[in-house]
């Protein structure tokens, strides 16, 4: 572990976070403590503070979901700091069997990950309108059908395309829970780009669907468990894949047809849309979370969680 690595993981330590959740009650003890994953604050900000509204809450990135848990574990025995007020956000993933301890104050997305939330058609229809000018009922509306027609299509293309690469990665994670010896895997580091490339006119697989080597170059010799292989074939279904694929494969797939789209539209001879027109969205990696957050979906669930637990803080005032 590199100096680099190394300070990365000392600051998304639990105990470090531990200790960030001690600063602020200390400075703001009414205040809500939401824990996060990563950069998933950047979806839950405006969500949060609108379940939330009335109260002053306070957001902690985390660094993963491992650290939210413990950070919940270490929180929830204390002496003192059990009785102050936070809430856990966390991914499903690709554990379907995971048990939340504590459903009144940890929320558990019902898809894969936030970014799955970014991938509906209804989301898509109102980054049209939006970012792009194409309405059902305005002058693009022949554009707008189009790339309607155009997502259906490369969506189902996506889906079959990137079905073998998820079953390799949730079987691995099956054989992690199973304490079954498994190759460590540098899921983070694989890049879509890698797996599939988005066009217009379709979507094509770059990996060898029948290789794992293909996509886990560093692995060495990875095997795979065959009871696990098919636990994993068996609880994702390519028909349900908007929920169940890995997020960050889901919303790049979004993000890169989003990108085709943007060049048609700035081109001087544009195909899928009538006229040209200038583009604001950015679409980079790091920022689509943040940047398309108000068109994606909010979960009745999410809503839920959030109304219950306002509902305690306004009668226990």
């Amino acid at each position: 572990m590199n100096r680099v690595d190394y300070l990365k993981a000392m600051t998304e330590s639990y105990s470090v976070k531990f200790m960030e959740f001690t600063r602020v009650v200390s400075k703001a003890p009414d205040a809500v403590v939401c824990f996060f994953e990563g950069e998933d604050e950047k979806y839950y900000s405006s969500r949060v503070s609108h379940g939330l509204s009335g109260f002053f809450w306070h957001g902690i990135d985390t660094g993963g979901k491992k650290v939210v848990l413990d950070v919940f574990s270490e929180i929830s025995k204390h002496p003192v700091y059990r009785s102050y007020r936070y809430l856990f956000f966390i991914d499903r993933d690709f554990e379907h069997w995971f048990e939340n301890p504590n459903s009144a104050l940890i929320y558990v997305t019902p898809c894969y990950s936030i970014e799955n939330l970014y991938i509906s058609e209804d989301v898509f229809k109102k980054v049209l309108a939006a970012e792009f000018g194409a309405t059902e009922f305005n002058h693009q509306r022949h554009s707008f059908k189009d790339c309607v027609e155009l997502l259906r299509r490369l969506k189902r293309e996506f889906g079959d395309a990137l079905f073998q690469f998820n079953v390799w990665v949730k079987a691995h994670r099956i054989m992690e829970r199973d304490g079954l010896k498994a190759a460590k895997l540098n899921v983070r580091n694989i890049k879509t780009e890698d797996l599939v490339s988005v066009l217009l006119d379709g979507v094509v697989t770059k990996y060898d669907s029948e290789d794992p080597s293909s996509v886990f170059k560093d692995t060495g010799n990875f095997v795979i468990d065959e009871c696990a292989r098919r636990e994993a074939e068996t609880s994702l279904q390519i028909d349900e894949w908007e929920t169940d694929y890995r997020g960050k494969q889901v919303i790049d797939f979004l993000r890169m047809f989003l990108v085709k789209l943007r060049e048609d539209i700035s081109s001087t001879r544009p195909v899928v849309f009538d006229e040209k027109a200038k583009i604001r969205l950015t679409l980079s990696k790091d920022s689509i979370i943040s940047e398309l957050s108000q068109y994606a979906e909010t979960p009745e669930c999410l809503m839920g969680f959030l109304a219950s637990y306002k509902t305690l803080l306004s009668n226990s005032a």
